[in-house]
């Protein structure tokens, strides 16, 4: 099964291009200048990663520059943090942070993690199972903090609230799904295996951002925390695709981006790609036809867009 995945991922990626049809949905600051009171600035990072900054502030959620090979992935090789790309990416990123944030355990999600805690201060924020990988990689365990389902948290100016979530399958499975094995760091993209996916309702400067790495129909976001300002939502698999208007209908947000399209094997510094089992057309038709609340945008990478008040 892993070959014939590599396969379909490998020979259907001429089929995809970037963002260019895409333009007119595509946001950017024109100027670069600090958000102001009441302002924060959204810079995506490519897979299911953004940064969130106000007022020197900064909360980074599931940051991952490495962009491990396709097939050291298939194969089972060993994988490991590219230090090279994380630095490269920090040169768009706040020299300091106050926290991670992360929806699951998966290799695209929290491998990063353990290095940009030491390089930028910043606290780790994830499952039970997300914060145990990371404490085998190396993380000091008094930096972390596991959350579950209802748990809310205030770091500096931040309000964190979080929210149970799934994960969406691929061919009917969820891959890596089992629990952390053995008492070792985790070697293999394996080794990172899913735990309990979370969503979370993040809150600053009279903003409210909800984000996911998407999920099933069965399992939408809480109602009663609509409306937002901006929902993020996870859009990478069938699964997430089929429950995103209604997850946006439960929300009701202002401005609303579908993420995790991206195909997250490539470097980020060969561009935007959409991934090989992203469906971007079929979700957009989709979307202009149900009419859900809230204006559609997207976002490229490390070009940052102040979401502001009404």
């Amino acid at each position: 099964m892993k070959c014939s995945l590599a396969f379909l991922v490998l020979s259907t990626q001429v089929l995809y291009a970037g963002l260019e049809r895409y333009s007119h949905l595509v946001v950017a600051d024109v100027s670069p200048a600090a958000p102001a009171g009441g302002e924060v600035r959204v810079t995506y990072l490519g897979t299911n990663g953004f940064q969130f900054d106000s007022s020197n502030h900064a909360l980074l959620v599931d940051p991952y520059f490495s962009r491990i090979n396709l097939w050291r992935v298939v194969l089972g090789s060993p994988v490991q943090p590219d230090e090279n790309r994380i630095d490269n990416a920090m040169k768009h990123l706040a020299s300091k942070v106050d926290a991670i944030v992360v929806t699951h355990g998966h290799v695209d999600h929290l491998l990063d993690a353990p290095v940009l805690m030491r390089k930028t201060e910043a606290r780790l924020i994830g499952s039970r199972t997300a914060v145990e990988l990371a404490a085998r990689a190396g993380v000091p365990a008094s930096r972390c903090h596991a959350v579950t389902e209802g748990d809310e948290l205030r770091v500096g100016p931040w309000r964190i609230r979080a929210f149970a979530a799934t994960h969406d399958r691929l061919f009917w499975i969820v891959p890596f799904e089992g629990e952390v094995r053995g008492s070792g760091p985790p070697r293999r993209a394996a080794d990172w295996v899913c735990g309990e996916p979370l969503a979370y309702l993040i809150e600053i400067a009279g903003q409210r951002i909800f984000i996911d790495s998407g999920g099933t129909p069965a399992v939408l976001p809480p109602g009663d925390i609509a409306p937002v300002d901006l929902a993020i939502l996870g859009a990478a698999l069938p699964d997430s695709r089929a429950r995103f208007s209604a997850a946006v209908r439960r929300l009701h947000p202002r401005y609303v981006s579908p993420t995790h399209q991206d195909n997250f094997f490539r470097p980020l510094s060969a561009g935007f790609q959409f991934g090989p089992l992203t469906d971007a057309p079929g979700l957009l038709r989709a979307y202009k036809r149900e009419a859900p609340p809230g204006q559609l945008i997207l976002f490229d990478y490390f070009r940052p867009w102040t979401l502001r008040r009404e």
